[in-house]
């Protein structure tokens, strides 16, 4: 009987948490519809001003609860948003603010930049990271042309000097299918450390938008540039849209 008593004392406890977090939702709704101000509509025309502004450094941006503003919302930003693109944006960034601010009062509408590979790795403890996470997805970016254009400096990146192609394939694996060729001395010690970095990127990606977006294959290059070499690899390889490929290898140019 008292372990009975004590998980009804739980279960009531826990019935009071929710009666509370609903009351305090309701309660925020409530202020927000006295002070007159469209939620709804701001965040409407808010959202593609920003998306615009920002252009291919956002990936996502997230409406979450906060005591700063009625209306808060996180940029998420890709790795290549740095000082300088910084700069380019605040001003413009802060003027959008001012216009929403100024129009339905001082805490109407507060913005926050945040990297969005510290976001989705769950290992980045702050309150303000889990509130984010717990947030509503408003925009999310799903283009190709963005995933290309960052992905690529990634893989030769780690590739070094030990890539000479890459080439982007047809294949019903993934919407993206990507090939890097590699030169002959890529030994199987360097292959092995590079393999674990190339699937930690595949598997960013995938999270980052759904599972089946990327595939990545590594292949030598010498048969694919060697006509007389026959294996469906290659061969497919060879038809395929090379989209990025080692400047020392001139007698190849487009």
């Amino acid at each position: 009987m008292k372990y009975k008593k004590n998980f009804e004392v739980a279960d009531i406890l826990e019935l009071i948490k929710i009666s509370n977090e609903f009351i305090e939702r309701n309660r925020k709704i409530c202020e927000r519809l006295a002070a007159g101000i469209p939620t709804h509509g701001i965040i409407d025309s808010l959202v593609p001003e920003l998306v615009n502004l920002y252009g291919d450094y956002v990936v996502q941006i997230n409406q979450y609860e906060s005591d700063e503003s009625y209306i808060t919302l996180a940029i998420l930003v890709s790795n290549d948003y740095d000082i300088s693109a910084h700069k380019l944006i605040s001003e413009a960034r802060q003027r959008l603010l001012e216009k929403y601010n100024n129009q339905y009062g001082d805490a109407t509408l507060s913005l926050i930049e945040y990297q969005y590979n510290s976001i989705i790795d769950l290992k980045l403890h702050s309150p303000q990271a889990h509130a984010i996470r717990k947030g509503n997805i408003l925009w999310k970016r799903t283009d190709k042309h963005y995933i290309l254009n960052t992905l690529i400096p990634e893989l030769v990146h780690i590739y070094s000097n030990y890539i000479i192609q890459i080439v982007q394939y047809k294949t019903s694996l993934a919407d993206i299918s990507l090939a890097i060729l590699t030169s002959s001395d890529l030994d199987d010690y360097e292959r092995a450390l590079i393999y674990r970095q190339r699937q930690g990127i595949e598997r960013k990606y995938n999270d980052m938008y759904e599972a089946g977006t990327l595939t990545i294959i590594e292949y030598s290059y010498d048969p694919v540039v060697n006509p007389e070499v026959h294996d469906p690899v290659a061969d497919m390889l060879r038809g395929g849209d090379i989209l990025w490929r080692r400047e020392e290898n001139n007698d190849e140019s487009k």
